[in-house]
Parts: structure tokens; sequence; C-alpha cells
């Protein structure tokens, strides 16, 4: 069945493809972890990987993979660097047959890939997601949060297709079928992606934005200044066509940077990023009152389960 007849008083030819009927279809087909770098957590915990770091006695990647399964996002990458040794068998624990060899594979389910050298977010993500043709999310490797992730990227598709709308002739009759609303992808010069939010009185040391009308229209990274408002939670949807903006492309591949510093103001000044607010639960681990916060998530995280 690929096509609908159109009746009409005089007999005119049409048809209307039964392709065209379909809502735009966005999957998510990958979420890349970024647990390349290092935390800034005084004593011992400064040489644990950041993944690594026991709260109320688990590693934090095994909280973020549980929130990760929970939504049914299986097509996991971890994005590596630092000390990856050492993440990559606390996963073989998992997965006894698996072989870890080389700079990229695959270990209890989960893909891996080891950058050459520290890269900062940008290059990490460069790096992690160049073979990648469709969206993509990425999650900061040092949070702890129930951001429900289904509701943000209903937001994401929601946001990037608009009403695909086609005329007929006044004369003709349509059998009386139920047509869902026609859906196309807005061009992607208009969306490059969507920034996770989240409202916080502690903004020190942490991204602050501006959201209006669902769009980041300013993100400053790190400010002099603190004040309550909006901060960068960690998690990002990306089309592989951000990697065509001209200061993404004029970043040497040998050279680190932060996709904070360097991207997210070019694409907030542009209102090219969508910002999904987050009302729940979440913290970072880069610092020792992030990670007493963080035991106190995680114990209300086990009460819910």
């Amino acid at each position: 069945m690929g096509s609908i007849p159109i009746r009409s008083t005089k007999k005119v030819n049409l048809r209307v493809d039964f392709c065209l009927l379909k809502k735009i279809k966005l999957k998510v087909v990958k979420v890349i972890i970024l647990a390349g770098g290092r935390t800034k957590l005084p004593g011992k915990l400064k040489n644990i990987p950041k993944s690594l770091i026991e709260i109320k006695g688990r590693p934090l990647l095994e909280y973020q993979l549980e929130l990760l399964k929970r939504h049914k996002l299986n097509d996991i990458r971890l994005s590596l660097y630092y000390k990856a040794d050492e993440i990559l068998k606390y996963l073989k624990k998992k997965d006894k047959k698996a072989k870890i060899t080389g700079k990229k594979g695959k270990v209890a389910g989960i893909e891996y890939i080891i950058g050459p050298r520290l890269l900062g977010t940008g290059g990490a993500i460069r790096n992690a997601a160049k073979d990648l043709k469709k969206d993509f999310m990425v999650m900061n490797g040092d949070v702890l949060t129930n951001i429900n992730l289904s509701n943000y990227i209903k937001f994401y598709k929601k946001n990037i297709s608009k009403p695909r709308t086609f005329s007929l002739p006044s004369f003709t009759r349509i059998p009386p079928v139920k047509i869902r609303p026609l859906k196309k992808r807005v061009p992607y010069e208009e969306i490059l992606g969507a920034m996770a939010v989240f409202y916080t009185q502690e903004t020190a040391g942490m991204g602050l934005v501006k959201v209006k009308n669902d769009r980041v229209v300013q993100f400053t990274e790190k400010p002099d200044y603190q004040y309550s408002g909006y901060i960068n939670a960690g998690f990002y949807i990306l089309s592989p066509q951000v990697f065509e903006n001209k200061i993404y492309k004029s970043q040497k591949l040998a050279k680190p940077f932060n996709i904070e510093e360097i991207i997210f103001p070019e694409l907030a000044r542009k209102s090219q990023l969508l910002g999904y607010v987050h009302r729940g639960l979440w913290t970072d681990i880069g610092s020792e009152e992030g990670l007493k916060r963080a035991e106190g998530i995680a114990e209300r995280l086990e009460e819910k389960e």
C-alpha cells in the first residue's frame, strides 16, 4: 500500500504518496560519555578517573549507565584518555571475554575510543563523533542527575520539526482518513543542537546560560561574577552539522579546546541551540561540595528504585 488515491469530480488522476504522511522521526543513535578527563578533587581522589570515583560505594559511571538504560539508550560510546585502562578494566569485570586492544573497541556492550592526547571537550566530541551521520547525545562524565532523557529527546524532536503543508485543487475529495500533520526538519542553519540547563543559586565555576523561547541566547563559561540562574547541565544533543561550523572547522585537530568556550557562545549568539530546562536532581563532582551533594542525590535515587 504505497499511496492513497484521491477522487475528483473531474476525474483528475492525483495521488498523494503515503510516505509523506509519516511524521518526522529522529532517533538519537549514539550517546557519547566524556570520560577522558580528571577532576580537581584533592588528595587521593585527584588520581582517580572521574568516572570511577565512588558515590555510596558505587562508581559514578554505574549511575550514568543506569540512567541511560532507564531511558532505553543502549548505544553508548565512552570517550577516554586519562587512565583509560582503569575504566576499561572496570568494564571488563562485567564482560570477562572481552579483549581490550588498540585505541577503540567494545567492552560489556559499550564502545570506547581513546583519544591520542588530552583534547578538551570540543576536541573529544569531534574525535568520538567523527564517524556519526545522525544526531547524537553527549553527556559529561562528572554529572549525577535524574534528568528525564526521554522528555529531553521529545523536546528536541518537537523543536527541530515543523508542519509541511501541501495544497490540493478545490474540486478534489479525499476519502475520510485520519492524517497526521506532515513534518519536515528545520534547516540545520537554524538549529544545530540542544543543551540541558539547570537552575541553581550556586553558579561559581559553571557555564551560565540565558534561555528565551526555548532557545539558548547567551552562554558564558565560568564568568568572574556570580549570580543565581541557569547553568549548563552537561547534556547535549548535537547534529553532525555542528562540525561544519566555521569556528569548529578552524580548530586544529592537534590543539585541545573546550566546546563551552569556543562553540557554545557562538551558537547562542545565533540562537542555534535549544535550551531544555531540567527541574530535578543534579550535581557535578568536580569539587568537594559537589561530591557531598552527590552522596545525597544517590540516596534519593535509591529511595525511588
